[in-house]
């Protein structure tokens, strides 16, 4: 049965194209710790909710990153060398010299564009079917904050975090989320460490039936973050985020 619900996933891909490859100056060993560090790793099955629609992005985003402004004069990370197609890694490192105008727009038409296309088709499909259309931005975060994040050392970190909008989340929305995480054990914390959630331009500040939510799993709670590989705990973690996301569409 079809859900009101759209999944944006736009983070777990590692896959690096043969003709990218060569733009990105680290080694192989380099590149495998960038791609472990900053891949939402298994959030493509971690987010698994039945009749839900889903835009997975295809490439990482140590390619192009779908989750930032495709102009650069909009997105604050960009300071940081890590705007929409990163030169620096999350270490500060060189990741890549700064694209030419041929290489963003080839970029940028070849995997952002379509993405974002297909997440407000998605979207527009949804909200013409059921009145209403959840969009969930799927992410993972690391336990300990990595350096481009620039926050304390040792700061706590909650293990979900509720991303929202202020004009496009309810606040039964983000309510009923953090109730339902706190109740099966988790600490659970809005917009921290990060913070909103994506909206289709289309939709953006004038359709209020599109309300999307970020929901962010620290990664040691499925995963080895050394080795990228799942833990026992998976198919728990898995469960609970599909009962959450269900049951915020049962409610729309």
């Amino acid at each position: 049965m079809a859900r009101p619900v759209v999944l944006n996933i736009p983070h777990s891909s590692r896959h690096i194209p043969l003709e990218w490859r060569a733009r990105i100056l680290l080694d192989d060993a380099g590149l495998s710790l960038g791609l472990l560090r900053m891949t939402d790793l298994h959030t493509e099955r971690l987010f698994d909710v039945g009749g839900a629609a889903r835009a997975v992005f295809p490439v990482s985003r140590l390619i192009v990153d779908p989750g930032r402004f495709a102009d650069d004069s909009l997105e604050p990370m960009a300071e940081r060398g890590m705007g929409v197609i990163y030169t620096r890694t999350s270490g500060g490192l060189l990741l890549r010299h700064e694209p030419g105008s041929g290489d963003r727009g080839a970029l940028l038409d070849g995997f952002y564009q379509p993405h974002h296309r297909n997440l407000a088709a998605l979207a527009g499909v949804t909200l013409a079917a059921n009145g209403s259309c959840l969009i969930v931005d799927c992410h993972s975060f690391p336990s300990l904050a990595l350096p481009y994040e620039r926050q304390p050392e040792g700061a706590p970190r909650p293990e979900i975090c509720i991303g929202t909008d202020s004009f496009h989340t309810p606040d039964s929305l983000r309510s009923g989320l953090m109730e339902f995480f706190l109740s099966r054990g988790y600490r659970v914390a809005e917009n921290d460490p990060f913070a909103g959630s994506l909206v289709p331009m289309e939709f953006y500040g004038t359709e209020p039936r599109v309300q999307p939510v970020m929901i962010e799993i620290r990664r040691d709670l499925y995963m080895d973050e050394e080795s990228g590989s799942q833990l026992p705990s998976f198919m728990r973690v898995r469960g609970d985020i599909s009962e959450a996301i269900s049951g915020a569409a049962s409610r729309q």
